[in-house]
């Protein structure tokens, strides 16, 4: 008798001891739970934080925390506390110690299932938690709702009198706690229901099962339901250190008294905090993430996790670029020698990120023939104004446009060909007098009508010796009375000027036009081939245009079959002459061939058509005539 009442006594101080005993301190700890980078470069990552009783560590702020990327300090940005479901195992080991009936025939495991019941009642009808039930026979449900797992926990009827307990419960219960969560950041609990094992060697057969579920980060809370005198044995001391290494906890049920309630075991294995903070990686591949964090009892390490990221620069890309720039005098003013337009030209671009992680740029610049020639350093990136001052010849240019983003992270574009096309204005006298047309009109009459009002004034002078001279001769004044001449002979002084004047004949030849030095001519022909009584057009510049517009055309052809820009011919250093069609209407022909689109070398008296103008092409120097071949015939 007094052996029962000293194991009564020393079960009760077990049971007040027992909501205890879980929270001896096993060390605070942090955990980064995952890190995610798909919203680079913003990265977010879940975050556990533990103090050394087991409990959440709550309210933290970001300045609190401090994240190391790759060992380099990166401030926290935003930290919120949430709320995860928990993947909870209850795994019960069966003997006949949970069948021991009380005096009203109540079987121990019956108040097990009335404490768990009671739990289940209490939860959400939205419950996320995955509640799972395993025994010596395997998983009786896995992935349950709350309902579910309780109707099947109460359907449970093992043979307890027939079943032998061991580890192998828990270590179905440890393979079920490893499967994967449904969400990120959810945490995983056993409920270990047990009596005593029959084990002498139980601290060797259960440090396997406790090192497992320390690395998986799996708590463990025993039940010990078993008669008092047992809640000192071997067995119960070693399911006792599996819940103080797993940061668990460990009560004792014999049938009378009440259960803790699993909501306060629960209860901090359902937070997590959501943080984010501003990466500076620049480079793609795996990388590191550490945090330290700054708690009331000290600050907590929390081990380095790992993480990939797709980081590549920007791609920048023109819109619709110009591929042939004309510039040429103003269309008000064809004349100007002094300005061509357009002296600006819009460019567009769009900047993509490959990686799909838009960041803001702090440079976009426009680079001509590797020459800076536009830059933006701040917003719009995406439009540039191309000075085109600078372009007044001929010639091609390659455009290229650079990105760098906020990383430091920076690409080039393909080169583009632009075509700059120079028209020049004419030049000239015909030039002259076309630009200053209007000048030259208005002075000529004005400078009419000053002679004629000079006239006007010398005829109204009344006493003048002409007048005098008519008015004392007013008999001739009379046509029909005028004297008339006689012509046998012509007046003395006609024939003095007859002497003295030069002498001129019909036959001499009269003075040749001057034509300007050049190294080729053209030489218009008629009536068939033969040459005009016209100049020849000089062919001395680089490039010569041909067209019936001066805007447009350096020489001049006035014909109907002539187009505003006809044809041009290129003179090279070496003294070369290629002719080329400008698609004109009538088309350009050498020696009765047309132009190919790439042109046609001229030699010394090829033939030219411009339309329906015939030309001679002359070299200055014309090339020695062969020699004739003798070819003897056998």
């Amino acid at each position: 008798m007094l052996r029962r009442l000293l194991a009564v006594f020393l079960s009760g101080c077990l049971l007040a001891a027992s909501s205890t005993f879980a929270s001896a301190q096993t060390g605070a700890y942090a955990e980064i739970v995952s890190v995610d980078a798909q919203n680079f470069p913003q990265v977010s990552a879940l975050l556990d934080v533990f103090n050394a009783n087991g409990g959440f560590e709550s309210n933290l702020q970001p300045s609190d925390l401090t994240a190391y990327e790759d060992g380099q300090p990166r401030p926290v940005d935003a930290l919120t506390q949430l709320e995860v479901p928990v993947q909870i195992v209850v795994a019960v080991n069966p003997a006949p110690a949970l069948d021991v009936r009380d005096s009203n025939g109540q079987p121990r495991f019956a108040g097990v299932v009335n404490a768990l019941g009671a739990w289940a009642n209490s939860q959400p009808t939205d419950s996320q938690d995955d509640l799972n039930l395993v025994s010596l026979s395997g998983s009786l449900i896995t992935h349950g709702a709350v309902q579910e797992w309780f109707v099947s926990l109460s359907s449970f009827k093992p043979d307890f009198r027939k079943s032998e307990p061991n580890l192998q419960t828990l270590s179905i219960a440890l393979d079920t706690a490893s499967l994967p969560v449904s969400q990120p950041g959810m945490k995983r609990a056993i409920l270990f229901i047990t009596p005593h094992l029959n084990d002498p060697n139980i601290d060797n057969s259960i440090a396997p099962l406790i090192q497992r579920a320390v690395d998986s980060k799996t708590r463990v809370f025993v039940w010990f339901v078993d008669a008092p005198e047992e809640f000192v044995s071997p067995s119960a001391n070693a399911f006792k250190s599996l819940a103080l290494q797993t940061n668990g906890s460990f009560a004792a049920f014999s049938g009378t008294g009440s259960l803790p309630d699993p909501a306060i075991y629960f209860a901090p294995l359902r937070q997590i905090y959501a943080l984010t903070y501003t990466s500076a990686l620049n480079t793609a591949g795996t990388h590191t993430l550490g945090m330290n964090v700054d708690t009331p009892q000290g600050p907590i390490i929390a081990p380095s996790a790992s993480f990939s990221a797709n980081i590549q620069p920007p791609n920048p890309i023109f819109i619709s670029p110009p591929l042939q720039i004309t510039r040429q005098p103003p269309a008000d003013d064809p004349y100007n020698t002094e300005i061509l337009t357009p002296e600006t030209q819009v460019l567009n671009i769009v900047v993509e990120f490959p990686d799909g992680h838009k960041r803001d740029l702090t440079r976009t610049t426009l680079y001509v023939d590797g020459i800076i020639a536009a830059e933006n350093t701040k917003a719009p990136f995406e439009r540039f104004v191309w000075d085109l001052s600078a372009y007044n010849d001929s010639a091609q240019h390659t455009i290229v446009v650079e990105a760098e983003d906020s990383l430091g992270l920076k690409k080039s574009s393909l080169g583009i060909p632009v075509t700059f096309t120079v028209i020049p204005a004419p030049r000239g006298v015909q030039a002259l007098f076309a630009r200053y047309s209007s000048t030259i009109i208005l002075s000529a009459i004005a400078l009419a009508g000053i002679a004629l009002v000079g006239i006007l004034l010398r005829s109204r002078k009344p006493h003048t010796p002409a007048a005098k001279e008519r008015k004392s001769k007013p008999r001739f004044e009379d046509p029909l009375t005028q004297p008339v001449a006689s012509l046998t002979a012509p007046p003395a002084s006609a024939t003095k000027k007859a002497k003295t004047a030069p002498r001129r004949t019909s036959w001499l030849p009269s003075k040749p036009v001057r034509v300007a030095d050049a190294p080729a001519y053209l030489i218009r022909l008629v009536n068939g081939g033969e040459p005009a009584s016209v100049a020849p057009i000089p062919v001395n510049e680089k490039e010569m245009t041909f067209g019936t517009d001066p805007v447009q055309s350096v020489r001049v052809l006035d014909d109907p079959s002539i187009s505003p820009l006809h044809a041009r011919i290129k003179q090279t250093d070496n003294g070369v002459f290629t002719i080329y069609d400008n698609g004109s209407v009538a088309g350009t022909w050498v020696n009765f061939d047309p132009v190919p689109r790439e042109g046609r070398r001229l030699v010394h008296g090829d033939r030219i058509h411009f339309g329906g103008l015939v030309y001679r092409f002359d070299l200055k120097q014309a090339p020695p005539a062969p020699e004739p071949r003798v070819i003897s015939k056998k």
